[in-house]
């Protein structure tokens, strides 16, 4: 099979390396290192080439044109009537409209829609018109958890059957060598991993930490908040200060891939209350990486998660504060082993390989 892959929204590093494009690329790399298929990968004209991917016969790279419009208007098109691919799949993106063509797109949310408010209007934008586009013109449309495709089906009328759920992965690769964040000491901190965004919920976690740190004043773990910026991030600044617990949390900022492991390993507990997720990266990592997991009780995490974290409901403080204390009052250890288990029902080969299935069954129909 001769595959066209679309990664034109893939960053390599710095705060855009993360969620969609973190994810994205993970599933890509998973793709190409099956060599049973020849894959043709567009990419933007800046992106570096990973060493992994040179000198190997059945991986093609193609930057593609600087103006990323000209090519979600055109270049789709142009670039498959050129290369002649058997299907077409985009990690993160719109597919070609050419009707005799096998194409597929990656969905990840549709947050765009329920939270617009957190978006510009001209991101709420581009992603509603890529949305119709991969609605439209997709043979099939794979998603990271069935609340997404509930969801993505539901907002464009299409039937579940469309819908093809890949068992993601965690966010970042094995590393001989980890890299431990400065000023953080092993079992001194509860972690909050994600990018600073109003749908991750920081505001509540910071009123619950609050209570706890008023209910007692020698409570020995501070709130470590790793992750960039992203956007409309003043209000969580905002509720720390008007909270007076600046002194007890620690904003990492970015942190390298290699760190990732590392504070999992060495958090008390961490915690992931945001008010949606398409999957829930941060509640696999942590039982990839042995670590007790607090997290909202929403759809995807409870896919992904299953019968090990303990479940919280975000709109509610108080119910996070007493997952919180739930999860310091047991033992470390309990719950780790089975999470282990679980996540190893969760991958990026796997994914690959019920990617590549999927097209598969597809081109013999």
């Amino acid at each position: 099979m001769r595959l066209a892959l679309q990664a034109m929204n893939i960053f390599q590093e710095g705060s855009k390396h993360a969620g969609v494009s973190r994810t994205s690329l993970q599933l890509l790399e998973a793709i190409l290192r099956n060599k049973k298929h020849e894959y043709i990968v567009f990419t933007r004209p800046e992106f570096v080439i990973p060493q992994q991917w040179k000198n190997q016969p059945h991986i093609s790279v193609v930057p593609t044109w600087g103006k990323t419009r000209t090519w979600h208007l055109i270049g789709r098109e142009f670039f498959a009537l050129k290369y002649r691919p058997d299907a077409w799949f985009s990690v993160s993106g719109y597919v070609p409209r050419l009707p005799w063509l096998i194409k597929g797109s990656l969905v990840h949310d549709v947050f765009y829609r329920t939270y617009a408010e957190s978006f510009t209007e001209q991101d709420r934008l581009i992603h509603e018109a890529m949305s119709q586009n991969i609605a439209r013109y997709s043979n099939f449309i794979a998603s990271n958890s069935d609340a997404t495709s509930q969801s993505f089906g539901e907002l464009y009328n299409l039937p579940l059957t469309r819908f093809t759920k890949l068992p993601f992965g965690i966010g970042q690769s094995d590393y001989e060598e980890l890299t431990p964040v400065p000023g953080l000491a092993p079992q001194s901190f509860i972690l909050a991993l994600s990018t600073l965004e109003p749908r991750k919920n920081f505001p509540r976690l910071l009123e619950a930490y609050a209570s706890i740190l008023k209910d007692d004043q020698d409570f020995p773990l501070d709130l470590v908040i790793a992750g960039g910026k992203g956007w409309k991030e003043s209000e969580i600044f905002e509720k720390m200060e008007a909270l007076d617990v600046s002194h007890r949390v620690k904003f990492t900022g970015y942190v390298p891939d290699s760190s990732v492991p590392w504070l999992f390993q060495n958090a008390r507990l961490a915690a992931t209350v945001s008010l949606d997720e398409g999957f829930g990266v941060p509640v696999l990592e942590a039982m990839t990486f042995g670590c007790p997991i607090v997290c909202s009780q929403t759809g995807a995490l409870v896919e992904v998660g299953g019968d090990i974290p303990i479940y919280v409901d975000p709109l509610s403080v108080e119910s996070i504060k007493q997952g919180l204390l739930s999860c310091l009052a047991t033992p470390r250890e309990t719950n780790i082993d089975r999470g282990y288990q679980r996540a190893t029902q969760f991958g990026w080969d796997l994914s690959a390989t019920v990617l590549l299935d999927t097209i598969e069954t597809k081109l013999r129909k």
